[in-house]
């Protein structure tokens, strides 16, 4: 596993969210197996690991969160999810139909 610089991802698909996603330094990981990873947070894993998404998701959408809220990406990424599920869950329009209206906020 080893850190990997945000100006050397070129795929078309990551530089979607690393040229939208600016406002953010949160660190890229490049596994062993080849992955993309945002680097985890372990506090968080740990959270997660108490309550499942399946929980904690309907919480935030009933805090007033969604996928184009900060609060909701910063989980996933925390969470030391992939750049491509990333990618498919904030997005792709068939699974965040708002996606072109995600404005990132500090």
């Amino acid at each position: 596993m080893k850190t990997i610089n945000r100006n050397e991802i070129t795929d078309e698909t990551y530089r979607e969210i690393l040229d939208v996603e600016t406002h953010h330094n949160h660190e890229i990981i490049l596994t062993d197996n080849g992955v993309l990873r945002w680097k985890e947070n372990a506090t968080v894993n740990k959270l997660t690991e108490k309550m499942s998404l399946n929980d904690l998701l309907p919480l935030l959408t009933e805090l007033g969160y969604d996928k184009n809220s900060e609060l909701y990406r910063k989980l996933y990424r925390d969470m030391g999810y992939s750049l491509f599920g990333y990618w498919e869950i904030f997005y792709w329009e068939a699974n965040n139909e708002d996606a072109s209206l995600y404005v990132p906020t500090a």
